[in-house]
Parts: C-alpha cells; sequence; structure tokens
C-alpha cells in the first residue's frame, strides 16, 4: 500500500479479526524495532525506532495480551532489542482487561498496552511526563500507521490503564501510558 493511501485509509475501527503471530511480528518490526543503538558515555543506551521519542529515550515498554494466539491469559512484554516476546511473571492480568472490555472490547482482538519507565526520559530530561505523553502518542500513531498498511483494523484506548499497571508491575516509576487493540 503506497504510504499516501496509508494516510488516507487510516482509522479507528472497534471490530476485530485475530492476528497471527506474523501479523503481530511485523507490525511490532516496523513500528516498535530497535533499529540502531548508542551508547552514551555515560552508559545509557539511546535507540532509534519507527516511533520516535524524546532524546531517543523510549519509556515506553509495550506487553502483549492475546489468550487465543498464546494460549493462556499472561502478558507478554516486548523485546525491542531482540524482537521477541517473553511472558511477564504470571500475575492477574483481569483487572486490566476487564477494564479494557467496559471501554472497547477486545473480542477476537490482539491488546498492546504501554508501560511507561519515568526515569528513562528523567535521567536526561525535568518534568519527563510531558515527553511521555507525547512518546505515547507517537507509539500510538506509529503503531496505527502500521496496522493500516498491513490490512488489520485498530483502536486506541481511552485509557492509561491506571491503576492496575501500576498494581501488576509493584515498581515505583512504572505506568500505564494507554494501548491500542489490534486485528
Amino acid at each position: 500500500m503506497a504510504f499516501r493511501e496509508v494516510i488516507t485509509n487510516r482509522r479507528s475501527v472497534r471490530k476485530f479479526r485475530p492476528v497471527s503471530k506474523e501479523q503481530l511480528s511485523e507490525l511490532l518490526w516496523y513500528s516498535a524495532k530497535v533499529k540502531s543503538l548508542q551508547i552514551q558515555d555515560n552508559g545509557y543506551i539511546l535507540t532509534h525506532r519507527g516511533a520516535p521519542s524524546g532524546g531517543a529515550r523510549h519509556p515506553i515498554d509495550i506487553i502483549v495480551y492475546d489468550p487465543t494466539m498464546f494460549s493462556n491469559a499472561h502478558f507478554y512484554y516486548y523485546n525491542p532489542f531482540d524482537h521477541s516476546l517473553n511472558q511477564v511473571v504470571n500475575k492477574n492480568t483481569a483487572p486490566l482487561i476487564n477494564h479494557v472490555n467496559q471501554i472497547v472490547p477486545i473480542d477476537d482482538g490482539t491488546l498492546l498496552w504501554f508501560v511507561a519507565h519515568t526515569q528513562r526520559t528523567a535521567a536526561k530530561y525535568k518534568h519527563p511526563e510531558s515527553l511521555i505523553w507525547r512518546d505515547s502518542g507517537a507509539l500510538i500513531n506509529s503503531l496505527q500507521l502500521t496496522c493500516t498498511a498491513l490490512s488489520l483494523n485498530s483502536c486506541p484506548i481511552g485509557s492509561l490503564g491506571e491503576p492496575y499497571i501500576s498494581e501488576f508491575f509493584g515498581v515505583p516509576g512504572i505506568f500505564g501510558a494507554g494501548g491500542i487493540i489490534i486485528g
């Protein structure tokens, strides 16, 4: 699909079809995989990915939920360095999933949720919250455009996922930054 067609055809659609592992892989490859990295003198790793990020900090990780694809109801962490999915320690996913289903039913779709790490941006910038929200929006846009190019429906969710993400991880400075259903 030509880029002009992608821009013209991008829509939020609330009807979802099952997503194959190959489709999910392609989506994450183009929108979130590390394309190049640079290690600064202080040891901090700057990365360049399909979606831009303030200062190349990329404070947002993606967790994936699709009980049909994975044959279980766990979250999977997307590792953007080696392009892999890794099961998150067995914790209760029900509170976030129930919350999302009240806003937009996931049905046959795949849920991608954003987990923000304040310290990644705060290590360089004062008041990192504004940049984290911009990064979340840029990532949503990159995912939606890539979904359109791959003929997948997508719909951003009107919620940050709080307090569910903070409670799920239980680590200070880690919180929900939105999500999207694809399919």
